[in-house]
């Protein structure tokens, strides 16, 4: 048996998956395959490095730290988006919150980011590398490069964006490189659907060079919907094993409140305790 689990972006809402991810460390479940896109792969990474507690500590410590994000760091030109990469991704994992580079080289789980290449418009999928560190963070960051709020990230000679800008729950990928048993972590309700984006004739001008990346943009919600409905409809089949959270009101995406980052990473831990039986009875088919 392969098994891979796939986590959804999202900011701040990928609390969630940071309760699931712990809570599946303390089960002892452990992955041979994980991919997500931007928040979902960069603390993902934390998973696959079995750091119980370490994503829930930075956030709770950091969020509401003016070092780790706001519209100051968006106006710097030395960084020029929202999130302040020098100290996010770099001194926190270094010096504060230690990530144990060590034990996700040596974990034997690949851990995939999803990127959107911006001159086809088309998800690219990265392994991250266990031996290049600065390559590792440009990867992550890439594929958190949600337009207007990061600049493009060039890899390779390449630029990127968000990798939920074109397959935002990459359950295919997953599958195409042989996944048998598979787990999506959403970080919205089991009812949500997404609403067309009203920013779209400023999208057009933005990116007029790029006029692949406009149009996956411009049915971006469309595509978010019909993904989801195709992984309900294999998690009814038993294809599949979906964890959702139960409510997302109230919660921002850059969301800095620290009983609420609370909250939502306990809906994430609760509620996969509460499915385990579930879980352990769908990968023992």
């Amino acid at each position: 048996m392969k098994l891979g689990i796939v986590f959804e972006g999202g900011a701040s809402r990928s609390l969630f998956s940071c309760g699931v991810m712990d809570a599946l460390l303390t089960e002892n479940i452990l992955a041979d395959y994980v991919i997500g896109v931007s928040a979902g792969i960069a603390y993902g990474t934390s998973y696959v490095s079995k750091q119980i507690g370490r994503n829930l500590e930075l956030s709770l410590k950091y969020m509401h730290d003016k070092r780790y994000m706001g519209l100051r760091h968006l106006l710097n030109p030395k960084n020029r988006s929202y999130y302040n990469r020098a100290f996010a991704f770099n001194r926190i994992p270094k010096e504060l919150v230690l990530f144990d580079f060590d034990t996700f080289a040596n974990s034997g789980t690949e851990a995939v980011a999803t990127l959107t290449n911006i001159k086809t418009g088309k998800a690219e999928y990265m392994t991250l590398p266990c031996d290049d560190w600065e390559k590792h963070i440009s990867i992550i960051w890439a594929s958190c490069a949600l337009p207007f709020l990061f600049q493009p990230e060039e890899i390779d000679g390449n630029l990127y964006l968000d990798g939920g800008c074109s397959d935002p729950i990459p359950y295919k990928k997953a599958l195409e490189d042989g996944c048998d048993k598979l787990i999506c972590v959403l970080t919205r309700e089991k009812d949500y659907q997404k609403t067309a984006d009203h920013s779209l004739p400023f999208i057009k001008r933005s990116f007029k060079k790029y006029p692949e990346l406009v149009n996956v943009l411009a049915n971006r919600s469309e595509n978010y919907n019909q993904t989801r409905s195709e992984i309900f409809e294999l998690a009814k089949t038993g294809k599949l094993f979906v964890i959702a959270p139960t409510s997302t009101v109230g919660f921002n995406r850059t969301e800095r409140d620290p009983q609420k980052l609370q909250d939502m990473f306990d809906q994430g831990y609760s509620l996969t305790k509460k499915e385990m039986n579930k879980l352990r009875e769908y990968l023992s088919v």
